[in-house]
């Protein structure tokens, strides 16, 4: 089963594991079904051999102890909304027998190793051993493997172009979240226009495929004496609603030393 923070209650739902060509040789002539969810899949077997006894037996006819899976994505954006390190495009690779692998509650939650292999067909590979099978099974579930991905954390930036000549004289970018925006910043963008870039600066806001954190424009009135300073002066909001990330349109940003996302965006 596979879990990702990016999507609507951690469902993730964009990849499909292939088995390999030595393993779907095993998967037909031994017995095994296969049955795809939207969040991984089942490997099941229709032996009336205890589950040990006939891995143990295909291992000593077929000369192989695992399975292995390639890992395929429907979704083009899945390195750029993933938690991966910055400027890296390679193979991310799993192993049942891995050390760093983490058993908790009747599950192992495989760790990922990342190798500088790349594979235009393949964003992985997923090797399950049928020592960790027989492991880990038990009479009821079997043997259950997860892997978790978290959302990539991105500096957001809001650009904003104001060509109706508003008076943006003390704006601010808000929401109800404690989240702060830098103070704005005049600004000239590749197109030659003047902007005035809001951004999140050393805050990094985790990317979603439904929204989870909104912000407004909002323009702060400027109070320039003691009589105005005790009146009630409304903010204004100039843009409620302002857009969200598109994981697909990112750049680089150095926050405190350190390589970071940037998520740009023009209003």
């Amino acid at each position: 089963m596979v879990a990702h923070t990016y999507f609507e209650q951690g469902v993730c739902n964009c990849l499909q594991f292939i088995p390999d060509e030595s393993t779907q040789k095993i998967l037909n002539r031994f017995g095994f079904l296969i049955r795809n969810k939207v969040n991984g899949f089942d490997l099941y077997s229709n032996s009336t051999t205890e589950l040990p006894a006939y891995l143990t037996y295909i291992k000593k006819v077929a000369g192989q102890d695992f399975f292995t899976f390639k890992i395929k994505t429907n979704n083009s954006g899945f390195q750029s909304f993933t938690d991966l390190p910055v400027d890296w495009m390679g193979q991310i690779l799993y192993d049942s027998q891995s050390i760093t692998n983490v058993y908790d509650a009747n599950t192992v939650k495989l760790t990922a190793a990342l190798s500088a292999d790349a594979d235009n067909a393949n964003i992985g590979n997923l090797i399950i051993r049928f020592d960790d099978v027989a492991k880990h099974a038990d009479s009821q579930n079997g043997a259950q493997f997860n892997i978790n991905y978290n959302a990539r954390a991105t500096q957001w930036q809001y650009y904003i172009i104001n060509k109706s000549a508003l008076n943006l004289n003390n704006t601010a970018v808000v929401g109800k979240f404690d989240i702060s925006f830098n103070t704005p910043q005049q600004v000239t963008i590749e197109n030659g226009q003047q902007a005035l870039l809001f951004s999140s600066g050393g805050t990094m806001i985790p990317l979603s495929e439904v929204p989870k954190y909104k912000f407004d424009l909002v323009n702060n009135p400027i109070l320039t004496d003691s009589i105005n300073q005790n009146k009630s002066t409304a903010t204004k909001t100039i843009l409620k609603g302002l857009p969200t990330p598109d994981p697909r349109r990112f750049g680089l940003t150095s926050v405190d030393g350190k390589k970071q996302v940037s998520s740009p965006m023009y209003v």
